[in-house]
């Protein structure tokens, strides 16, 4: 009995540092592609940045509002790109070779919270981006509550940091802690028993809101498809008198692309204005306009008002 119980905790502690690893490859992987594979993701200058990323990632996020204050300010985005690479790098390399383990695994969990609120709804085509985040929160907090286990450098080095903070009471916490990270994310990006969310991979939505400019306004793309983008066929705008003025792809006024070279969008190709989901584009309004119509190729018509400051 005595050894069945050694041969099987052996078992445990070999199938955690299999865990371990596995987690600190993925993170490892992502950072090396970055450094090394394609630099230009990390090139704030580059249309390939990992700020292309976050345009479409930002309309589904529980924190939109804060990935659009960093994609506003480029030294920011620059800066934040950087440190989650090198975040990747360092828990990567210490879940693959346990050294401070249990900071390592601290780390990987804060990560794939990162994940979770940025790209988790982006699993809606593929559930990819939700399921790495998910399973990714889980394998962390198994090696947080465990530690190094066998064949890790902690071992060897004699040193365990954070030992002492995870106690049983710790342990049931984030066990329950996991449970409703998973659960809670899935109901909140998919719903449990109501499919329907603004993910939805099928319809764009686009509203407008206040420019900075007078007679102008936003047009924001915040909801659809996360690898196409809102072909715009025309615009009638419905003045304040009753008129309205049509005006096709190629007469509209595209006064700036929010979010650039990232976004990529307010481009009109072959007679229709393209904007891509999670783009901020500033037209030109009509003189007095209140609201418009979009036609949309292979999409419902999107109905706009807008705001009073965007109108003289």
């Amino acid at each position: 009995m005595d050894q069945t119980e050694d041969r099987f905790a052996d078992v445990k502690q070999l199938a955690l540092r299999a865990s371990a690893i596995s987690m600190g490859f993925v993170f490892l992987s992502a950072a090396w592609r970055r450094f090394y594979n394609a630099p230009a993701k990390l090139d704030i200058d580059s249309a390939k940045d990992v700020a292309n990323k976050l345009v479409a990632a930002a309309p589904g996020s529980p924190i939109e509002s804060v990935v659009h204050f960093v994609l506003a300010r480029p030294g920011l985005a620059e800066f934040a790109t950087y440190a989650m690479t090198i975040g990747e790098a360092l828990a990567g390399l210490g879940l693959i070779f346990g050294f401070l383990t249990r900071l390592s695994a601290v780390g990987a969990a804060l990560l794939n919270i990162a994940l979770m609120l940025i790209f988790g709804w982006q699993g809606f085509e593929c559930l990819d981006e939700w399921t790495m985040a998910a399973l990714g929160f889980a394998i962390s907090v198994s090696v947080m509550l465990y530690g190094p286990g066998s064949f890790a450098l902690d071992n060897l080095f004699g040193i365990d940091p954070l030992r002492g903070v995870f106690t049983k009471g710790v342990a049931i916490a984030l066990t329950a802690a996991s449970v409703i990270f998973t659960v809670g994310f899935y109901d909140y990006y998919f719903g449990i028993a109501q499919l329907e969310r603004r993910t939805d991979v099928e319809a764009y939505r686009i509203v407008a809101e206040p420019a900075p400019l007078p007679d102008a306004a936003v047009l924001y793309v915040n909801a659809g498809a996360s690898t196409n983008g809102a072909y715009v066929r025309s615009i009638t705008f419905k003045l304040g008198n009753g008129e309205t003025v049509t005006q096709s792809a190629e007469e509209i006024d595209v006064l700036k692309s929010y979010f650039e070279p990232w976004s990529r969008s307010g481009v009109l190709t072959d007679g229709v204005l393209r904007l891509r989901l999670g783009s901020k584009t500033e037209i030109r309004l009509p003189k007095g306009a209140k609201s418009a119509t979009i036609d949309l190729i292979d999409n419902a018509d999107q109905d706009v008002v807008f705001a009073e400051p965007a109108v003289q």
